[in-house]
């Protein structure tokens, strides 16, 4: 006897609840995770490539867990399709550029370490970075290890988070939101990633600019002082030096510059509601 396969229109639910049901409490909190998703897809740290997706995805689910109930989200089955893909491009775009926007101003470490490396004669001293899929000075790269520790240790990423979280207050699912201030505020960071990150290569700077004028002056009143022999090693020595010496004022300027850039991004949340 061949058992009959029971009709679709027969199953209404599982132990008394109906799928229908289950269906838009799934969507609501897919809903929930797309723009936390989004974020920890393009923000620094969280988005670094020694961080697994499953790891990300997990975190993402967690905190969507915290939020799932709290958070204003149009009904499920009010919405047209065409309206439900529009939100959810939105929430992927408001995520990707929130996450950008910290990404551009996080960088300016990453270049002052490019800087200072050009600078001493390092730029030469390169290493595949697997986070900016290029090679990067070693000096770029410590700089860049040395301002996530700060992040870290001022719990700069719990802030990130809590911002997220407070912009589902600001720019709730399914309103408009100020799209074009939200791409100038990331434009704006381009500006602030260079002025920050002259800021911070300026005193390791100034004191290799005078090491190469000295440098030049003894190899100008001594011509037999070979250029390279003597002037090559002086300069990375003094970098070394000048990197020891200048490790805590750097670190309390790192410090304020991660202030700088968790104001900004809070700011641009705002501007953006």
């Amino acid at each position: 006897m061949i058992a009959q396969t029971p009709n679709l229109d027969d199953i209404i639910g599982v132990g008394g609840v109906e799928l229908q049901l289950v269906f838009d409490y799934g969507l609501v909190f897919f809903l929930h995770t797309i723009r936390l998703s989004a974020f920890f897809l393009s923000a620094p740290f969280f988005g670094a490539a020694s961080i697994p997706v499953q790891v990300r995805v997990m975190v993402s689910i967690l905190i969507s867990v915290s939020l799932f109930g709290k958070v204003e989200v149009p009904d499920p089955q009010t919405l047209p399709f065409l309206l439900l893909v529009e939100v959810i491009m939105v929430e992927i775009a408001m995520g990707l550029l929130l996450g950008l926007i910290l990404t551009v101003l996080f960088s300016s470490v990453a270049l002052a370490g490019e800087k200072v490396a050009s600078s001493a004669g390092l730029g030469f001293a390169a290493q595949v970075d697997p986070n900016l899929g290029g090679q990067t000075p070693v000096i770029s790269q410590l700089l860049n290890l040395f301002g996530i520790v700060l992040f870290l240790a001022m719990d700069g990423h719990l802030v990130c988070i809590a911002l997220i979280k407070g912009s589902y207050d600001l720019m709730p699912l399914g309103r408009p939101f100020n799209f074009q201030a939200l791409i100038a505020s990331g434009l704006t960071s381009g500006g602030h990633m260079f002025s920050m990150a002259s800021l911070l290569s300026f005193p390791i700077v100034a004191i290799l600019l005078l090491a190469n004028i000295t440098v030049g002056v003894i190899t100008r009143s001594a011509p037999q002082l070979n250029l390279f022999s003597f002037g090559f090693p002086l300069t990375i020595l003094a970098c070394f030096f000048a990197l020891y010496f200048a490790t805590t004022p750097m670190a309390f300027a790192t410090r304020d510059l991660l202030n700088f850039i968790l104001e900004f991004l809070e700011t641009s949340i705002q501007g953006s509601a």
